[in-house]
């Protein structure tokens, strides 16, 4: 019935995910996408049963088939055979979507980083942007917290990986470091090959390419916060920034100790 694989890139955000990506679709047979609005579909379908009109005649099974279908509905023009979506899929209520209605084995895709450099990632490209003075520590340090809110930028990518490091996800998901992509992305990529089995595929690690699919590009300039946020060097390297000074330090003391490279050791 399904003619495709489907695997799922769930990491914290800043930590390569659009390199990625742009690496990956080089390879006709793979297709990555951007922020997919896929398992937002899944939830806000399966939500329904919450619907007071619902419990009238809760008819679960044709929510259920309905829902069976989305993998194949969204990406029915999608060229490739293998589809990467990229969302929150490791939050606690989109693993219990995907063990459900994935129509395939689950494989988890989650590229990491130190917290404080993603933090301040952030904060520079927002001083960029005009949205934040960057000398002013107390307003920097609002935004940050900001972020870390249950609602905020970077919330559900810590639950996905905290989740997705669990026991029962082991042989499921491959962590990749920032520091390592950039270090030696060839590297990494053929360990994301071997790990979802797939034949290699000669890459081109120079001359990057803005992420694109199915002839569209982010549209950064819609929201001021986004503006250049995916925006991409044409050759591949850390981008670095001085955390101590950018930093406040109350979020440096709060957040400059949690480093998720330590779940590849």
């Amino acid at each position: 019935m399904f003619d495709k694989k489907y695997y799922f890139l769930a990491g914290l955000p800043r930590s390569g995910n659009t390199l990625l990506s742009s690496i990956l679709n080089q390879n006709p047979k793979i297709n990555v996408s951007a922020n997919s609005f896929l398992s937002t579909i899944l939830f806000n379908t399966l939500n329904i049963r919450s619907n007071l009109a619902f419990h009238h005649f809760p008819d679960i099974q044709s929510v259920e088939d309905c829902a069976s279908l989305f993998f194949k509905s969204y990406y029915k023009s999608w060229k490739g055979k293998i589809i990467i979506d990229r969302s929150s899929w490791g939050t606690t209520a989109n693993l219990k979507i995907l063990k459900k209605f994935c129509p395939n084995e689950l494989k988890f895709i989650c590229p990491i980083r130190r917290l404080d450099e993603i933090l301040c990632s952030f904060i520079v490209q927002y001083n960029k942007n005009g949205l934040l003075d960057i000398t002013n520590k107390n307003e920097v340090e609002k935004h940050c917290y900001g972020m870390m809110e249950e609602d905020g930028v970077i919330y559900r990518g810590i639950q996905s990986v905290n989740n997705l490091s669990k026991e029962e996800y082991r042989n499921k998901v491959i962590f990749i470091s920032y520091d390592d992509l950039c270090n030696n992305p060839k590297k990494e990529v053929d360990k994301l090959y071997d790990f979802l089995s797939i034949r290699k595929f000669k890459h081109r690690y120079k001359n990057i390419t803005e992420y694109k699919m199915n002839g569209i590009k982010y549209n950064d300039n819609f929201d001021p916060f986004y503006k250049d946020l995916h925006k991409l060097k044409s050759n591949i390297e850390k981008t670095r920034h001085n955390v101590e000074e950018i930093l406040p330090q109350s979020i440096i003391k709060q957040f400059g100790d949690i480093d998720f490279n330590i779940i590849n050791t």
